[in-house]
């Protein structure tokens, strides 16, 4: 059903442009005379099964997608906005490198659609601006949320003895990457969280990692040579948390006794649920996310109704552990 929509889509919006434009011969009558721009923040673990979503979704509308990586240049990105606008692009998908771009990205973009995907602006007003833009992703505070919640059921149920206190765990923090807002509202959160359940959590640590596994590692396991007592490790997604686990393993620490939780359920994320290495995640729906980015610029392209409050779409959250991801992932296996 999804890829006759996505076909009929792109027939309509080709009948459309032909009409539009037939009379100057503009548009070639095929519907690679649809070409979508893909801008990638970065190619993390995440990130690629989003843009592999994204690229699916295109195949199945049968239009043209570019997919660049910016690889974290906001300068770079912005200047490929604003070629793919001079060049004719039908619509732009953006995942930000910075948070705080995204009224810049419009204004490089011109009169072209605009999907932000995954990295939510920073001012959400600019959202607001014009019809065709829309914002793309999960509620990050939700995802913190989870992790606290799992992180107090876990202390507050252990034995006296588990814990030097179980009110006060010491409590390793690993951020992403801090030009965005995703990884300062997962952290809040997850501290609202344990706060609100009455734990009072020593942090350590607290550093940005940039979302990447080796580099989690590589600071972790510099950190790890002081020997720290940890309790439990709250990693902002499931490759920093991965990290935190390989660095923890080498230096001799006995991981099974400390919980670490990520965001995300990436597939190395929940072979790490179902092995031990993570004790704890939160599925992010990527799939959801780059398909849905493909759809809504098709709709507006088509001038079809959002139906988005506030030009936003949120995907939910949902929480994993070694309890239910063999019902949710049954495909893992």
């Amino acid at each position: 059903m999804k890829k006759q929509w996505f076909r009929m889509a792109a027939a309509t919006l080709l009948v459309m442009l032909l009409v539009g434009c037939g009379a100057s011969g503009g548009l070639a009558g095929s519907a690679d005379s649809i070409r979508l721009g893909l801008s990638m923040a970065s190619r993390d673990d995440f990130l690629i099964e989003v843009e592999r979503a994204a690229v699916g979704a295109a195949t199945e509308a049968e239009v043209a997608l570019d997919s660049i990586n910016a690889d974290g240049d906001q300068q770079a990105q912005l200047a490929q906005i604003e070629a793919w606008a001079d060049e004719g692009y039908a619509a732009a998908i953006v995942v930000l490198c910075e948070a705080a771009a995204a009224g810049e990205v419009l204004d490089r973009a011109g009169t072209m659609p605009v999907v932000f995907l995954n990295r939510q602006p920073e001012d959400l007003s600019v959202l607001q601006s014009r019809a065709n833009v829309l914002y793309i992703g999960s509620p990050e505070q939700d995802a913190g949320q989870m992790q606290g919640e799992f992180l107090a059921e876990y202390f507050l149920s252990q034995p006296q003895s588990g814990v030097s206190d179980l009110h006060s765990p010491r409590i390793a923090v690993i951020e992403g990457d801090t030009r965005g807002n995703a990884s300062a509202a997962r952290i809040a959160a997850a501290k609202q969280a344990m706060t609100d359940a009455g734990l009072e959590p020593v942090y350590l640590f607290e550093q940005d990692a940039g979302w990447q596994r080796s580099q989690a590692q590589e600071l972790f396991a510099e950190f790890l040579k002081e020997t720290p007592e940890i309790d439990a490790v709250l990693a902002a997604n499931d490759a920093m948390g991965l990290g935190a686990s390989d660095a923890l393993a080498q230096a001799g620490y006995a991981i099974a006794s400390i919980p670490i939780v990520g965001v995300d359920a990436t597939a190395a994320g929940r072979a790490a649920i179902r092995d031990g290495r993570l004790n704890f995640t939160v599925f992010q729906d990527a799939q959801a996310q780059g398909a849905g980015a493909v759809e809504a610029a098709m709709r507006m392209l088509g001038g079809t109704p959002l139906d988005q409050a506030d030009n936003i779409q949120w995907i939910a959250y949902h929480p994993v552990d070694a309890s239910n991801i063999d019902q949710l992932f049954p495909d893992d296996r």
